[in-house]
C-alpha cells in the first residue's frame, strides 16, 4: 500500500483520524493525501447575481479552506512532534455537496489504497454501523476503510485480528496481506465456532489456505463460541485478552455472520465495543 487518503471536516474526531493517518503513513512509508470537501450553503450562493460572482465565491471559499486545511495539517504534525511536513503529504480541497462521491473520485484519481476516517463521539461505533459518513463510505467504497474510534491513541501496528467466517478466507487474505506486509503485522484469523462446521471441513480448508498464503505471519485461532453471548462481546473479550492494534472484518449484505455480529447488542454496548481501529473490506 503506497497511498492513504484521510478526509477531514476539521472536527475533533477527524483531527484524531488525521493524526493516526500521519503515524500510519510513516509506518507504512506511504504517501498521505489530506482531503477537505468544501461546501457553501445555498443561502450564501444566492447572494451571487451572476455566474462570474458565483465562481468567485467558490474560488474564495476553496482558497480559504485550503489555508485552513494546511494549518490543520501543520498543527497535526506539530502535535506529533514532527517539525517538517514530508513532501509525501499533500492537501486537496474540492467543492461539492457530494462528500462521499467526491472522496471516492479523489481516491480513484490518486490510486489510493486505504481511506482513514474517524467515527463520531461517544456513540461512534453505533453511528459507524448505522448511518454515519463512515458507514456510507464503507458501503460504497471498493477501497478498504479504516475507522478510528474517538480518542484512540495511535499504537504501532504489530498484531491484527481478522474476525472471519472462513467462507472465502483465501481470497480475503489476498486482500488483507498487502496491508499486513506494509505494516509488518501478524495476522490472527479469529474463527468463533458455533458448531455449524460439523465435519471440521471449514477449519481444515482454512488451515490449508493459510499454509499456501504468500505471507507467513498468519495464524488461525479457533475458539468455541457461546450462542448466549453476542459475537460483539466475544470479539471484545478476545481483543481485551490478546491486545491487537486493529480489527479486520469483511462486510456484505446481512449474512449469517453479520446477523450474529449485531444480534443481542444494545446500542450502548455497541458504542463501546470496539476500542481499536476497525479495518473494513468489501466481501468478495
Amino acid at each position: 500500500m503506497s497511498t492513504i487518503l484521510v478526509p477531514t471536516d476539521f472536527s475533533k474526531n477527524a483531527t484524531a483520524a488525521l493524526r493516526y493517518a500521519i503515524r500510519l503513513s510513516k509506518q507504512m512509508k506511504a504517501e498521505l493525501i489530506v482531503f477537505h470537501c468544501s461546501h457553501i450553503s445555498a443561502y450564501a450562493l444566492s447572494a451571487a447575481a451572476t455566474e462570474e460572482q458565483m465562481s468567485l465565491l467558490l474560488r474564495e471559499d476553496e482558497s480559504n479552506k485550503m489555508e485552513k486545511l494546511q494549518e490543520e495539517v501543520t498543527k497535526a504534525y506539530k502535535y506529533l512532534e514532527i517539525d517538517k511536513i514530508p513532501a509525501t503529504t499533500r492537501c486537496v480541497v474540492a467543492y461539492t455537496p457530494m462528500l462521499i462521491e467526491k472522496t471516492l473520485e479523489i481516491a480513484k484519481d490518486n490510486n489510493v489504497e486505504l481511506i482513514v476516517m474517524g467515527t463520531h463521539g461517544a456513540s461512534g461505533i453505533t453511528k459507524f454501523f448505522f448511518g454515519s459518513n463512515t458507514s456510507i463510505m464503507i458501503s460504497k467504497s471498493d477501497i478498504p476503510v479504516l475507522a478510528i474510534p474517538a480518542n484512540y491513541k495511535f499504537t504501532v501496528l504489530e498484531n491484527i485480528v481478522f474476525a472471519s467466517d472462513l467462507e472465502k478466507l483465501s481470497s480475503e487474505l489476498n486482500k488483507l496481506i498487502p496491508f499486513a506486509q506494509a505494516t509488518k503485522s501478524k495476522i490472527n484469523v479469529l474463527y468463533l465456532d458455533y458448531g455449524i462446521d460439523g465435519d471440521n471441513s471449514k477449519v481444515l480448508k482454512a488451515t490449508e489456505s493459510i499454509k499456501k498464503a504468500a505471507y507467513k505471519k498468519i495464524k488461525l485461532d479457533t475458539q468455541k463460541a457461546n450462542i448466549e453471548t453476542s459475537l460483539v462481546d466475544q470479539v471484545k473479550k478476545y481483543i481485551s485478552k490478546n491486545k491487537p492494534q486493529c480489527l479486520v472484518m469483511f462486510t456484505r449484505e446481512r449474512s449469517l455472520w453479520d446477523r450474529l455480529f449485531l444480534k443481542g447488542s444494545k446500542t450502548e454496548d455497541m458504542s463501546t465495543s470496539l476500542s481499536i481501529p476497525l479495518l473494513s473490506y468489501k466481501k468478495v
